[in-house]
């Protein structure tokens, strides 16, 4: 199906780690700081029906993001813990759900999942407590997603792998030949990624990636309410819709 491409936010210093509000249309992201911060990165809400963007400014080098498509829970993760959005004070909620570390990725399927920064090990936050997920313990995460079936894709160095629901081995879905940024899933739960050349798929009976759609540079992704695609690439917030 063609698409057209519409640009919503421009000039952006690479847009990346995308989480979506699909009940309020918000879109939550990170940016590399400008040079005069003191910060390496900076959380960013963006109105997708307004295009106007907002720096949330109490959450240290603002990075990650995870949202509770029900409740519409929005999470934020830093450099000191991970924070709960409060749309009315456009910031965080102190004191944070977890602290003292440092978050590098998150995801919420029932309930909320994070990676650290400095073990890249992965976690499930349940009845206030972090807890380290087993089956994958012995594995580094860069970047996650939990699909409808709750099966877990993960990112490292190596590759991309899948730990199915039920499994306690993940197994290779593809190496590390295709440089991927970022996984999400779409308004049914399907998993994408996308990666330095386009977005991808995973094709569930022969367990290969499938490219869905070329681009340059991806960094972010995700699907707002009516699963249009909404990409970044090194300076812009991009969304496609059907032509």
């Amino acid at each position: 199906m063609p698409h057209k491409k519409n640009v919503i936010l421009a000039d952006v210093n690479i847009p990346y780690k995308f989480s979506i509000d699909r009940q309020k249309n918000n879109l939550f992201f990170c940016i590399n700081a400008d040079e005069f911060s003191d910060q390496s990165f900076q959380s960013v809400a963006l109105d997708l029906d307004t295009g106007l963007a907002s720096i949330v400014p109490g959450i240290r080098n603002g990075f990650a993001s995870a949202v509770d498509q029900t409740s519409g829970d929005v999470f934020l993760g830093g450099s000191d813990g991970i924070f709960k959005y409060n749309y009315s004070t456009s910031d965080i909620d102190k004191p944070g759900l977890v602290n003292r570390t440092d978050i590098f990725d998150m995801y919420f399927h029932n309930n909320l999942f994070f990676v650290d920064t400095a073990k890249q090990n992965l976690y499930e936050y349940k009845d206030n407590t972090k807890i380290l997920v087993p089956e994958v313990k012995e594995n580094l995460i860069q970047h996650f997603v939990i699909d409808v079936n709750s099966d877990l894709y993960f990112v490292n160095p190596t590759g991309l792998f899948v730990l199915a629901k039920g499994s306690k081995l993940p197994v290779l879905v593809h190496g590390n030949d295709i440089s991927i940024r970022g996984a999400t899933t779409d308004v049914f739960g399907t998993p994408y990624f996308i990666a330095h050349d386009g977005i991808y798929c995973v094709n569930k009976i022969s367990r290969e990636l499938s490219l869905v759609l070329p681009i340059n540079n991806g960094y972010g992704l995700a699907f707002d309410k009516s699963n249009n695609i909404i990409y970044s690439d090194e300076r812009s917030v991009n969304i496609l819709t059907p032509c």
